[in-house]
């Protein structure tokens, strides 16, 4: 080959004669100018190519005996633990050790009531079993008795067989009677042998699914025979005991040497299963409380310490109990991947402002999420794109599914995330302009001056405290609930002089606190959304006023603080929610009904509403305006249309001479649900008595008289001045 000119050319063409070994060549395409490789360079690259095939088939062919020697290793490792399993149940049978367990934990938590419980019913046990052994010995001897009558009687029987076949004519002689019993106990013992080398021979087999079944159920394998998923399910189990290790080492002196001295933790509630996760509360030893324990590194050690990440693990202080008392849920993996559920609301149904609670969204642990509307502020903050907007959103979709609601809303980013509010809004701002942001301050205006004319008017009508439904809801009344909506209002708050800013003079957030101050109970509400909260864009002044607080994603725990107020300090941690993944997820607290009692906060997974469903929810709720006669929110007046109930009773009695009670009731809902849906049969009687009218008694039937009525009626004209 050394003779070969280095621009001969190599032939791919088979001659008939010439076996070629099937194999990948490695080349590129080359123009005619440049030289082609010679023979001696493409067996060398053949050379070079055929061991890597080699190789890569060598290297498969290692892993699958791996992973076969592996399987079979596992195999034999759990089998090992079941035998061991098996005889630490016997065990325990025999020394009464689910007992003993319950009365280490019941030690274990403090739990002294447990305690004694589970110690007499222990005592009880071993009293028992002391009297079955006393009685062993007679009964053994009962058996025996038994066993003795039974051959006896079998023995007699085959006499009496015997006996009985002998006496028949053409029977069986006395001796052939008894070698035919002799076969037949030959071919059952040769019965029995077969079936009892068959049960030797499965018993091994039967014994080793049984042991590997149980070495499942006891205990994992080792960890380099564990499949990736098990792996990562590694000491992922909470238990008081592992509480107890984690939080040993999250680097609170006291803590740490108490424990380590035989200190331990009293359980108020053990750990339990709860909404996908685990719930417990502990009180800590003397000198530890609670708030040393919820500072995010804190939270991230002891996270770390029960093999979860940060934003699985989430200790609050109890507010309602002493200082030393920790409650904590953690989620179990991937519980908080999860998303909420779809929005009850969103295909059908209908809101009342007064009478219902608004679904917003489910809790980690799995329970529904619904708030109240009426008479509370609102104050939502976040990082960009974490669902700020959706999640105010989903609420004034709620709100514009009631048909006596007003919207007002500001858009201040103008991205079209509300326009499909613009045949609900009275007043509907998009844009992010300074000229925007000037609306949006005479809107809050506006509302300042239209809360002072219903207090005004509140007096003139003698109404003390809340105002009634029924005058809020009837067409007119003035007092209808008004819903004003500012999202991005940092661009509110930042405008220039005198709109935005924190003088003294400046519009926006004097107007805002005029409505955080007073203007609830007139059910007028101001909720806020913002991206950028600091002191600037989201003065002090606007943010005591917020009765509901909620959290997405946020930079840091001052930040967090700024939204939440004190909810940040005991253990509300919005800035451990991954940005992203976690984006419409929210840490609530203030006025959410569905905190649990003595809660601070609440996490919740709310309800998403896409941009395109938010628009099919929009036109039904036109659509139900429409039906209702309030196409458009009709503008406050200073004088409530009167309701003449008298009038509208003879108008449900029709033409005729008596009608029910009830039946009088349910064609008054049905003329006018807004004001008649709420009465009662008092409430038709003391009406009709102001009047003059009594109820009537027909067949039975509590009945009103159309003759009463009228004659009422009559009597009312009579007395009226000319």
């Amino acid at each position: 080959m050394s003779d070969l000119d280095d621009d001969e050319q190599v032939s791919l063409v088979k001659r008939p004669d010439e076996q070629v070994e099937p194999f990948v060549f490695d080349g590129e395409i080359v123009d005619d100018e440049q030289p082609a490789p010679s023979r001696l360079q493409a067996t060398a690259e053949l050379l070079r190519v055929r061991p890597v095939i080699t190789a890569i088939g060598g290297s498969s062919a290692a892993a699958a005996t791996g992973r076969a020697a592996r399987a079979t290793a596992r195999a034999g490792w759990v089998t090992g633990q079941g035998v061991v399993s098996g005889a630490r149940r016997a065990s325990a049978a025999v020394t009464h050790g689910h007992l003993r367990e319950q009365v280490r934990l019941a030690r274990l938590g403090g739990d002294t009531e447990a305690f004694a419980d589970a110690h007499d019913r222990l005592e009880k046990a071993k009293d028992a079993r002391a009297k079955r052994l006393l009685g062993l010995p007679r009964l053994l001897l009962g058996v025996l008795y038994v066993a003795v009558a039974a051959v006896l009687l079998v023995v007699a029987l085959l006499f009496l067989g015997g006996v009985a076949v002998q006496a028949t004519p053409g029977g069986a002689t006395w001796a052939g009677w008894w070698a035919g019993v002799g076969g037949v106990l030959t071919w059952t013992g040769s019965l029995l042998q077969v079936l009892v080398s068959v049960a030797l021979i499965a018993a091994v087999p039967l014994a080793a699914v049984i042991a590997w079944r149980e070495g499942k159920r006891a205990s994992d394998p080792p960890f380099w025979l564990m499949t990736a998923d098990e792996k990562a399910q590694v000491g992922t189990e909470i238990t008081a005991d592992s509480i107890t290790a984690a939080l040993a080492h999250v680097k609170i002196a006291s803590l740490a040497k108490q424990l380590k001295e035989g200190a331990t933790l009293e359980f108020l509630v053990t750990p339990r299963e709860q909404g996908g996760g685990t719930y417990f509360q502990v009180r800590l030893p003397l000198g530890v409380v609670a708030a040393e324990l919820l500072p995010s590194k804190k939270v991230e050690l002891l996270a770390g310490n029960l093999a979860r990440h940060r934003h699985e693990v989430w200790p609050q202080r109890q507010p309602d109990a002493d200082a030393r008392v920790l409650d904590c849920w953690v989620a179990d993996k991937g519980t908080l991947d999860k998303p909420a559920p779809p929005w009850p609301l969103l295909h059908d149904g209908v809101f009342d402002v007064f009478r219902d609670r608004l679904p917003w969204g489910a809790t980690m642990r799995g329970a529904q999420v619904s708030v109240g509307m009426l008479q509370k502020h609102w104050l939502i903050g976040a990082t960009s794109k974490q669902g700020k907007s959706t999640v105010l959103r989903v609420l004034a979709l709620g709100l514009a599914l009631d048909v006596t609601v007003e919207l007002r809303i500001s858009d201040l980013k103008g991205d079209g995330d509300w326009s499909m509010f613009a045949e609900i809004a009275q007043t509907l701002i998009e844009g992010q302009a300074d000229e925007d942001a000037e609306a949006t301050a005479t809107m809050l205006e506006d509302l300042v001056a239209e809360m002072a004319r219903r207090y005004e008017r509140k007096r003139e009508l003698g109404i003390v405290g809340p105002i009634p439904r029924e005058l809020s809801r009837r067409r007119g009344s003035g007092f209808h609930p008004i819903y004003a909506i500012v999202d991005e209002c940092q661009i509110l708050y930042a405008a220039p002089h005198p709109v935005g800013g924190t003088k003294d003079d400046a519009r926006a957030w004097r107007a805002a606190k005029r409505l955080h101050d007073q203007a609830r109970a007139v059910n007028i509400h101001l909720m806020q959304a913002t991206q950028r909260p600091d002191n600037r864009t989201l003065p002090v002044q606007v943010r005591e006023g917020a009765h509901v607080r909620a959290a997405l994603n946020v930079p840091n725990h001052e930040t967090a603080k700024l939204i939440l107020a004190d909810a940040a300090d005991r253990g509300a941690r919005p800035e451990d929610l991954r940005p992203g993944r976690d984006a419409g997820t929210v840490v609530a607290t203030g006025e959410v009904e569905d905190i649990p009692a003595g809660m601070a906060f609440a996490i919740v997974r709310t309800h998403y509403v896409s941009t395109q469903e938010a628009h099919a929810v929009a036109a039904r709720a036109v659509e139900l305006r429409r039906r209702s006669g309030r196409a458009g929110t009709a503008a406050a007046t200073s004088e409530p249309e009167p309701i003449d109930h008298l009038a509208d009773i003879k108008e449900a009695l029709g033409d005729e001479p008596r009608v029910r009670t009830v039946v009088v009731l349910e064609r008054l809902a049905a003329r006018d649900p807004d004001t008649y849906e709420p009465w009662t049969a008092a409430d038709l009687r003391a009406e009709l008595l102001r009047h003059g009218v009594p109820i009537g008694k027909y067949e039975g039937q509590r009945v009103v008289r159309a003759r009463d009525v009228h004659e009422a009626l009559g009597a009312r004209t009579q007395v009226l001045p000319q």
